[in-house]
């Protein structure tokens, strides 16, 4: 088990039990991992205090001569302020969020012979779906839709049947296929409905016990999950507008969120309906002036952080901005 070197006892001791992002260095300064916690403290006393199983933990711990760390309000700018410096200052120890510019796209092709969906690294047209992080699952979906041509559609359902080897596509089934496409990566109903579809031919093929076509159907209806998680958060299903707000040790800390992107945070000692107000009113001002996204690459990862911490709204108060919302109650949440 690893033990706190001696120039850190003290340092480790004294490191509040606060949220925050903690850096670990090497003896020549450099900062080698950059994480992040709820309490500050016991993560960081937690590398010294544990047997590790990874080994690449193992050498990092090893490694580390010096730790600095940055107190923050909530826990939602601790995972903030650490994708923004793992993305500036790539550690040599950190994985998550250093490569987004190898982020992918799904493209839903023009008409060729054999290949209707195919991935890319930048958007070049409407047809265009991402960015995603998962390599691996767009290949096991350009792989999944090219094996189930043709495609079409009677009603709300979609027609296909999973073909060992590939069949060649004349025009006119590939431009339906391409329409049946469209449908199911641009509106999330249709998605649910292929889902759906899905799901209905895993359980068929276990009752006729071809276990080995229900599992490519199971693994598929994992994979279209992970691009209709992906792509309703790009949708900004919850909100476009949100305000949040959780109490801190001096009072309270809210935000406003607009499509998934913090617009303006503050603390305040108390809340008032007046104060909220004005938040608001500096907010949406502030909001017309925000910039559109130049990297949508490097965004997402943001994107994605605020989205999950607004979907868990343990401790937190959460007000979807829209014709009939009530400040009152958000203050009473708060409070």
């Amino acid at each position: 088990m690893p033990r706190i070197p001696e120039n850190l006892i003290e340092k480790i001791e004294s490191i509040p039990v606060k949220p925050g992002i903690y850096q670990m260095m090497d003896i020549d300064g450099n900062i080698i991992y950059v994480g992040k916690s709820k309490t500050l403290k016991s993560r960081v006393k937690s590398y010294f205090c544990k047997e590790h199983k990874l080994n690449k933990i193992k050498r990092m711990v090893c490694n580390i001569h010096d730790i600095n760390y940055i107190v923050t309000d909530t826990h939602l700018e601790a995972q903030i302020l650490e994708c923004a410096l793992i993305k500036k200052l790539k550690p040599i120890y950190n994985k998550q969020f250093k490569n987004d510019k190898k982020y992918m796209y799904l493209k839903i092709e023009n008409y060729n012979r054999f290949k209707p969906i195919s991935m890319v690294y930048d958007r070049q047209s409407e047809y265009c779906f991402g960015p995603y992080r998962n390599k691996n699952i767009l290949l096991d979906t350009i792989k999944f839709f090219q094996n189930i041509y043709p495609m079409t559609k009677f009603g709300n359902i979609y027609e296909f049947k999973y073909k060992i080897l590939l069949q060649s596509m004349d025009r006119e089934s590939f431009e339906k296929n391409k329409e049946c496409l469209i449908e199911i990566f641009n509106n999330k109903e249709c998605m649910l409905n292929f889902l759906s579809d899905l799901q209905g031919k895993m359980e068929r093929a276990a009752s006729e016990l071809q276990f080995e076509m229900a599992t490519i159907y199971r693994d598929m209806i994992k994979h279209i999950k992970y691009l209709y998680d992906n792509n309703t958060n790009e949708s900004h299903e919850i909100s476009d507008k949100i305000l949040m707000g959780e109490k801190i040790d001096d009072g309270y800390k809210i935000f406003y969120i607009s499509k998934n992107r913090i617009i303006l945070k503050k603390r305040y000692k108390e809340l008032t309906k007046e104060s909220i107000g004005e938040f608001l009113k500096q907010a949406q001002e502030l909001e017309i002036k925000v910039p559109h996204v130049i990297d949508e690459k490097r965004d997402l990862d943001f994107k994605k952080i605020v989205n999950k911490e607004v979907k868990d709204d343990a401790l937190k108060a959460i007000l979807f901005i829209h014709n009939d919302y009530s400040v009152d109650e958000f203050i009473n949440n708060m409070c």
